[in-house]
């Protein structure tokens, strides 16, 4: 019975083209015919093969049995506290993307309690402070202690990985809620490395300002026209962006993806950190949470352009404002 629950996990979690026996043979490196014997429970399992099939679909064995709806597996996707694990965590965030089905209809839901990190890479600098932030004040990372920040901390390959998973992102067709607090959070960021000289000069704050006004002057386009895209790269030729607009609060970001095979949550915890799961009473649970959410919402992308547009110069103004007390602050 074990057995033929942890084959259904596998086969919940595969795109719809793939075949349940062939992505087993290949990890367990098993001959097929061998695999379609224990697939009908005539041979079983060994410990160390459940262990492998587990690890490498992101299965909790512990949970196998478990019905109760307040015991739920999740993945933990984090980082390891150093500096130079940054790229390691970048490539486990990238893999999760390409992992959703890549052949069907993928949907996101992001519920957004500040800037997308994906959405940052479309300015170097401004990846660069939000990563240094977080590495010297959440993770208090020794190598940033007493280091100013420095506009070209991203490696070539950090930055890769990231506008990678920033294409990806681009990729989904997505609803995303944002609340009039977005930018407050990384504005005093900005103000708080200011006042305590972590900047090299007064130009660099204001620059990091600048990237902040140009990401909301991006995101109001992308809103305008209800199609996210790559500055570079052509429009899509279909609608796949909404943005919604919310006066209430969130604690952290949430994240619903939805394809034709599978459905996902995460959930950020400490900055970089998200929990992941596919169990389907939490994604039930999430989902409501989300709806009721999004009903008390108004939408701003291909409507209420009037709306929209105070939406985005009150946060503009917010901007401006940090920029003047930075060029006034000695």
């Amino acid at each position: 019975m074990i057995q033929q629950l942890l084959f259904k996990k596998i086969r919940s979690k595969l795109p719809p083209h793939a075949i349940l026996e062939h992505e087993i043979a290949k990890v367990l490196n098993m001959e097929l015919a061998e695999v379609f014997i224990m697939i009908k429970n005539g041979k079983t399992l060994s410990l160390d093969m459940a262990i492998r099939l587990a690890n490498h679909f992101g299965i909790s064995l512990n949970h196998l049995e478990e019905s109760a709806e307040t015991v739920l597996p999740f993945q933990f996707i984090g980082f390891n506290y150093n500096v130079k694990n940054l790229e390691d965590y970048f490539y486990v965030v990238l893999n999760e993307f390409k992992k959703v089905d890549l052949f069907g209809s993928r949907k996101m839901v992001y519920v957004a309690s500040e800037f997308p990190l994906f959405s940052l890479f479309q300015f170097p600098e401004l990846a660069a402070f939000k990563l240094f932030f977080w590495g010297r004040t959440v993770y208090n990372l020794p190598e940033f202690q007493n280091q100013r920040f420095d506009l070209n901390f991203l490696s070539d390959e950090l930055f890769d990985f990231g506008e990678s998973a920033w294409e990806e992102y681009l990729s989904f067709s997505s609803v995303e809620i944002w609340s009039s607090n977005i930018v407050n959070d990384i504005l005093t960021q900005i103000y708080f490395f200011w006042k305590y000289r972590v900047f090299k000069s007064r130009n660099d704050a204001i620059l990091i300002c600048d990237k902040v006004s140009q990401l909301l002057d991006h995101v109001e386009m992308q809103a305008r026209i209800g199609k996210k895209f790559h500055p570079q790269r052509k429009l899509p030729k279909e609608e796949n962006f909404e943005l919604y607009y919310n006066d209430v609060s969130v604690s952290n970001n949430t994240i619903l993806v939805q394809t034709d095979s599978r459905k996902l949550v995460f959930v950020s915890q400490n900055a970089l950190n998200f929990l992941t799961t596919d169990n389907d009473i939490f994604f039930m649970q999430t989902e409501g949470w989300v709806h009721q959410l999004k009903n008390n919402s108004i939408k701003i992308s291909l409507a209420n352009d009037r709306l929209r547009r105070n939406f985005f110069q009150q946060m503009k103004g917010n901007i401006e404002f940090i920029k003047q007390e930075i060029r006034l602050n000695k």
